[in-house]
């Protein structure tokens, strides 16, 4: 697989992390859990890396986010920004 730069996705993710351990989440809370998820991926989209290994942290994600989430709730509007964002990463690699 190609490598693709994952960047601007990273720092996006990481704005996301500061946000949610800014509220002090309770330990084994939803927020707590998402924050493993979150920093899964940003571990994984460091560079040098491939779109696999950072689709299987996003993969992870998602179903946490089915799973556990309300979808009308800010950490189910969180998880969808950062879906998107990681989508328009793929759009934008494939273009070039």
């Amino acid at each position: 697989m190609r490598e693709i730069y994952f960047g601007d996705f990273r720092i996006y993710v990481i704005e996301h992390i500061r946000a949610i351990e800014a509220q002090s989440p309770e330990y084994q809370s939803t927020e707590w859990f998402l924050l493993k998820y979150l920093r899964k991926i940003k571990k994984s989209s460091n560079p040098p890396t491939t779109n696999g290994r950072v689709e299987g942290c996003m993969r992870g994600l998602i179903r946490f986010y089915v799973d556990m989430i309300d979808e009308n709730s800010e950490l189910g509007d969180r998880c969808i920004k950062i879906y998107a964002e990681y989508r328009k990463t793929l759009r934008f690699s494939q273009g070039n």
